[in-house]
């Protein structure tokens, strides 16, 4: 499982707005829509007698109340507005998933005209930007909500007030698409909303540290929870600032260096000085420089806010170099990185060109090739996530096929796969349903690699193979890893597949945390720990797992067996 660095990160939604309107509407909206003396004060009426149920959470009202409204006026704004609220929240109740597409789909054409009538509707933008998003992970959806949410921003700016709501949505969208510059772009999004939501928390702490006698019951306990439900989403906030921060290029940082900042320190103590003046001078910090220093500073932010932020945590410890987990990420990291990415994560892989499954499934079928056999008799996905390198491997198995995850959520969307959809199945390679069909996997199971055992799993016997696809880079030091799954083997003979990202020979290191926050391994140090778990190389290429920002990844692929009495440290 591999996600990009980028990845969610910090793309966090809010609740659609209700726009809950004065018990008049402004006449001049009417004037050219209307007969004013017949319909306006019942159409008036309807709208504040829908805002007054859907206030209340009575939602088959409101939806009755804007029906009638609109049928008098089918453009009437605010009616559209919200009666697309009131969709929104039935769907949230639906368990039927006909009538869930049928609501957005209608709430989505209910904003999309007020927008074509009214195309600088803040609330009709913003609302509509949260549906996209909440029905396609692509990145033509997320480019477009980029859009509205800058909609809805410069609305507001031009009307002299602030949403961070939307700031903070298009600074996540747009740190998704890419689009990191500029007066509207992640960066200066992130800048706006981190100072509002500071400004929000001082206000919030001066009321808070009053005398406390001048709380009634249960008002100091109700600001206490609202102070920190804002500290944790500026935690996100600053997590996304930082990770953008740290991956900027030295042009990019050039830039920024230009330009007015809300945030960045371009000096002290991020400009080394010492010696004389003409030495300072030389030795004054490159813009790259100042870009990292600045987004540790917003990483360390992240955690001070929320202790709970494991990825922030991570991303620090891969840009100080620091140690983390003796060498591995942690649970909690690998389990918070991936539940947040579930829902995404086989489209995101998609798009940066993931090619790993593929080549661990044709790895596999040359071991089973090689060894004569027909088929596995069982086989362990290690690190199974959504279960893509399960769909390759189920053919070649005619036993058990376990799949093991850290996270519960990448696991439930594994278990809904079958032998004939789900698991990196396109729509039209999906075979009709039949009577045969059956789960893909035999056995899922939450737990830790280093530490699994057979009867964890479930397993009388130790597997045939096991395969791990983009599992080792949230490991630095394999040799607990490799003796494990030496363990899980079967002790007559097996295979091991794995990736993992590839550091070369001169680097000097037997594996390194990068900034990215995966760690990345020598050929070396992998073929002489796995010979001392008693695996021997018996294949080897270096591979390009899939593309970040249009560039290849390093990586190569380790084909192991596990046999008695070989020298692991054969060479290819």
């Amino acid at each position: 499982m591999t996600p990009s660095s980028q990845q969610r990160v910090v793309g966090f939604l809010f609740s659609a707005l209700l726009l809950l309107l004065p018990s008049f509407v402004a006449s001049s909206y009417y004037d050219a829509k209307v007969d004013q003396s017949k319909n306006e004060e019942a159409i008036n009426t309807y709208l504040v007698k829908g805002n007054n149920a859907l206030a209340s959470g009575h939602l088959d009202s409101a939806g009755r109340s804007y029906e009638a409204c609109l049928r008098m006026d089918p453009d009437q704004r605010y009616c559209l507005i919200n009666y697309a609220s009131v969709l929104v929240d039935l769907n949230a109740k639906e368990s039927d998933e006909s009538m869930r597409q049928q609501r957005t789909k209608k709430a989505q054409n209910m904003l999309t005209r007020v927008l074509a009538l009214h195309p600088n509707d803040g609330d009709a933008a913003f609302n509509l930007a949260l549906l996209l998003q909440d029905s396609s992970n692509s990145e033509e959806v997320t480019r477009e909500a980029a859009r509205l949410y800058q909609v809805a921003v410069q609305t507001a700016d031009n009307d002299g007030e602030e949403r961070w709501d939307a700031l903070a949505n298009m600074a996540a969208a747009k740190q998704e698409i890419g689009e990191y510059m500029g007066e509207y772009g992640a960066i200066r999004s992130y800048e706006r909303v981190i100072v509002i939501l500071e400004e929000m928390v001082q206000e919030k702490e001066a009321h808070l540290n009053q005398d406390g006698s001048n709380f009634e019951e249960g008002e100091y306990q109700y600001f206490d929870a609202e102070l920190r439900a804002i500290n944790e989403y500026l935690s996100k906030l600053y997590y996304g600032y930082g990770t953008i921060l740290s991956e900027l290029s030295d042009s990019d940082c050039q830039a920024l260096q230009s330009k007015e900042s809300l945030l960045i320190d371009w000096v002290e103590p991020f400009v080394k000085r010492s010696g004389t003046e003409k030495e300072n001078e030389k030795n004054e910090a490159p813009a790259n420089y100042v870009c990292k220093m600045n987004a540790i500073n917003a990483l360390r932010l992240a955690v001070d806010l929320n202790s709970e932020n494991v990825v922030a945590e991570h991303m620090l410890a891969a840009l100080t170099e620091g140690d983390i987990g003796k060498g591995r990420a942690s649970n909690e990291f690998v389990s918070a990185l991936f539940d947040d990415f579930a829902e995404t994560f086989d489209a995101k892989l998609e798009a940066l060109g993931y090619k790993v499954p593929g080549l661990v499934g044709d790895a596999a079928k040359e071991l089973l090739a090689s060894s004569g056999q027909s088929s596995f008799r069982s086989a362990l996905d290690a690190g199974c996530g959504t279960g893509l390198a399960g769909r390759y491997l189920r053919p070649l198995v005619n036993g058990s096929l376990v799949g093991i995850d850290l996270s519960k959520k990448m696991l439930d969307l594994a278990a809904q796969c079958t032998l004939s959809k789900g698991c990196g199945l396109k729509d039209e390679d999906v075979a009709p349903a039949n009577e045969n069909d059956a789960p893909l996997y035999d056995h899922l199971a939450s737990l830790d690699l280093e530490t699994t055992t057979l009867q964890e799993v479930g397993a009388k016997n130790g597997f045939d193979i096991i395969v791990a696809a983009d599992v080792f880079v949230y490991f630095g030091e394999l040799q607990k890893l490799l003796s494990n799954f030496a363990k899980l083997s079967d002790s007559s003979g097996a295979f091991l597949i794995f990736s993992c990202e590839r550091i070369e020979e001169e680097e000097g290191s037997k594996w390194k945390l990068q900034k990215s926050g995966r760690y990345a391994h020598s050929k070396s140090y992998v073929v002489d720990t796995a010979a001392t778990a008693g695996y021997k190389l018996v294949g080897y290429e270096q591979i390009t797992p899939r593309y970040e920002k249009g560039e290849p990844v390093k990586g190569h692929l380790f084909q192991f067996s596990l046999e008695k009495d070989q020298d692991a440290k054969d060479e290819l």
